[in-house]
């Protein structure tokens, strides 16, 4: 019989006994780790990449080259039309009215009356530095001048008279080798003819011999 006393003991060496065979005994069984099951790759996972969008270059807009460049060959000009001459005036005095001016202003009729009796221009067919080169006018004219006088009558309002000086070697030695004429007419519409030539027009301008016969100086 066990005494009272070891009974607490005894029970409790029993229970130790107990957990040390139990231990004992889950070791001898080794717990083999299952094997991790392969995951399946999703569709997704299948599917390559797509490539990277490559971001498109912007383009530069290029010039569009010039046309070639072609030569403007010039256009003739149209010649122009020679001036018209008065009826009755001959034709080498056409276009008088364009050639140097003598005078500066309108010459008005002389207070007594004068042979070419009313207001006056006086043309020639020089330039002024051919008859003028230094500013002052030289004399006798250049062989080959021409002088044209024309008037407009008082009360009247067109041309009724133009003289004329033709300037060649030999004509009139006695009058610088001028040649005298003047034409008149009556009404604008008229024809001019031819009213005096020669030696009634040199007794006149024989009083401005000094200045090449011609009454008008280049002003």
């Amino acid at each position: 019989m066990i005494p009272k006393y070891l009974a607490p003991l005894i029970l409790t060496l029993v229970i130790i006994a107990c957990v040390i065979f139990v231990s004992c005994g889950d070791e001898g069984e080794v717990m083999t780790p299952e094997p991790p099951v392969p995951q399946q790759p999703s569709p997704d996972e299948l599917m390559p990449e797509p490539p990277a969008q490559q971001q498109p270059v912007e383009q530069q807009p290029q010039p569009e080259p010039e046309p070639p460049r072609v030569e403007q060959m010039p256009q003739p000009q149209p010649e122009p039309e020679p001036p018209a001459v008065l009826p009755g005036l001959p034709d080498d005095i056409a276009g008088y009215d364009q050639w140097l001016k003598l005078n500066a202003q309108p010459i008005p009729p002389a207070p007594g009356g004068d042979p070419h009796n009313g207001t006056k221009n006086v043309y020639v067919n020089q330039t002024r530095e051919k008859i003028a080169p230094n500013g002052q006018q030289q004399f006798p004219y250049p062989d080959g001048t021409i002088v044209v006088k024309e008037a407009t009558r008082p009360g009247r309002d067109f041309i009724g008279l133009v003289a004329v000086m033709w300037k060649e070697a030999g004509n009139h030695p006695d009058a610088g080798d001028w040649r005298f004429e003047e034409y008149l007419r009556g009404a604008p519409d008229a024809e001019f003819r031819l009213a005096f030539e020669g030696g009634i027009c040199i007794g006149c301008h024989s009083g401005v011999a000094d200045t090449d016969f011609v009454f008008v100086p280049l002003e």
